[in-house]
């Protein structure tokens, strides 16, 4: 088959793109190296929407990430995922901070922003009763706020899908085919695929793919950013999310409630070699530099209820700025790479922006007439729970499981044989993690649904669990 468009990668980029290409009439194709979509820097990601006030106006995420932060209210409600708009604070403890955080709020203003406003010591007492008492003032944007990426990305992907956007998983872009100046194949480790226009959203890995498509202008460092993720405490539960007052090259280490109240700290910031974009590995250097820096912060913060430790590989271009737009030759081809941060919170902005060059080189996109989606299932639902006794039943009672008619939602949105992605899909929260308990039961029932056991892995392919003795 030969696709109207074919879009490489899934993480939320790709699967927001995905998403808005799959409400036309339209054949699309969505390609990714791993077996489930946001399994790059998506699920590695601090799930805030930032209000937008301190990327620079003259730079395209400026632009987008204002755009964006409104776009969220959209797409909120047409797919249900989990949003909460409780605000942001960036804190001051110097005069000099000070001046920073009114130029922000400045800047904000001028962008039409909602709601900005300074905070004294008085309003971050009464608000912020942990935060440190060493701060002087802070900057609060009510339109900030936080999601679980992977929430948001599966649900995209999965209606994308249902709508007719093909997946292709589990295959890597390693070359294509090109006749003139166009691409005609896309070449990946398991087939051929052919498309008219071709959409790069590989993440990392976009200055990789853009090279093989013949447009070397750019280059993408790969940049780690560790994280620690607590449970709740109320010796240094925060309600929002906190940020230090931002340098030149960064907005800093974080502490933020995430979706479900847990804390998250971090992420640090470490330049790797462009062999390292798979490294998610974290480092005692790294922890600890979050620790000392968050605990400017939260001062009351402490380690002793973390709940897991984790890194991801984010896209920082020479640019500095994200790199979306087309060519003559190839093209066929559109860049969407660079997406650094703010790219969670610009997503339906960027998708939006790359909407509308396919559009100025195909012409006008014709709607669907009908359109199915499907919202995220309800969790913890009152009404769910008191009409279906199976709200109640989990694998593992004695644990913070999730509920059997989520493991079988996940199971029928295609996860089946990977035993991570389900507490991904079915999360109550960032934190949840898999026990030797739950793996094991969540083991057995994978089988029963008829999973062979040598098929069963924990994430993606050679992650396998179990090896089968001989007869």
């Amino acid at each position: 088959m030969n696709y109207d468009i074919a879009v490489i990668g899934a993480g939320i980029t790709g699967a927001g793109i995905a998403y808005e290409l799959s409400k036309y009439n339209l054949s699309v194709a969505l390609i990714d190296k791993y077996n489930a979509p946001s399994q790059g820097a998506t699920k590695a990601n601090s799930g805030i929407l930032h209000a937008g006030y301190d990327d620079r106006e003259d730079q395209l995420r400026g632009k987008l990430v204002v755009r964006g932060n409104k776009l969220y209210d959209r797409w909120h409600e047409e797919i249900g995922f989990r949003m909460k708009r409780e605000g942001s604070l960036v804190v001051a403890f110097n005069e000099e901070q000070v001046k920073t955080i009114k130029e922000e709020k400045a800047r904000g203003d001028k962008r039409g922003i909602p709601g900005l406003v300074i905070w004294g010591q008085d309003e971050l007492r009464k608000n912020e009763p942990n935060l440190s008492k060493d701060a002087v003032a802070a900057l609060f944007a009510p339109t900030a706020g936080v999601v679980c990426p992977m929430e948001v990305s599966n649900f995209l992907f999965r209606n994308a899908v249902m709508n007719g956007v093909t997946p292709f998983l589990d295959q890597e872009v390693t070359d294509f085919e090109k006749t003139g100046s166009e691409i005609t194949t896309i070449v990946t480790t398991k087939e051929k695929i052919s498309a008219k226009l071709i959409v790069n959203a590989a993440g990392v890995f976009g200055d990789v793919i853009s090279r093989k498509a013949g447009i070397d202008t750019y280059h993408i460092t790969p940049r780690k950013g560790e994280y620690i993720l607590l449970e709740p405490n109320k010796l240094y539960n925060v309600n929002r999310v906190i940020f230090p007052t931002p340098t030149k090259t960064s907005k800093g280490v974080l502490v933020s409630k995430t979706i479900t109240g847990d804390i998250l700290l971090g992420p640090t910031a470490v330049n790797m070699a462009d062999t390292e974009r798979d490294n998610i590995f974290t480092t005692p250097e790294g922890l600890q530099e979050i620790i000392e820096k968050t605990k400017i912060l939260v001062p009351t913060l402490r380690t002793d209820l973390t709940v897991k430790t984790f890194a991801g590989v984010r896209a920082q271009p020479d640019t500095n700025d994200f790199i979306i737009e087309d060519y003559s030759d190839p093209s066929n081809f559109i860049n969407a790479i660079g997406i650094r941060s703010p790219g969670l919170t610009s997503a339906p902005a960027v998708a939006e922006y790359v909407l509308a060059i396919i559009e100025k080189k195909t012409g006008t996109l014709v709607k669907k007439e009908q359109y199915n989606t499907t919202k995220r299932v309800q969790f913890h639902s009152l009404e769910l729970a008191k009409d279906d006794p199976a709200w109640g039943k989990t694998l593992t009672p004695q644990l913070d499981s999730p509920p059997l008619p989520l493991l079988d939602a996940a199971w029928n949105f295609g996860v089946q044989d990977q035993l991570y992605n389900y507490t991904c899909f079915t999360d109550l929260g960032l934190g949840m993690d898999l026990s030797s308990t739950f793996q094991n039961a969540l083991i057995q029932w994978v089988k029963e649904k008829g999973v062979n056991t040598n098929d069963i892995l924990y994430r993606h392919s050679g992650s396998w669990q179990i090896k089968d003795s001989p007869k």
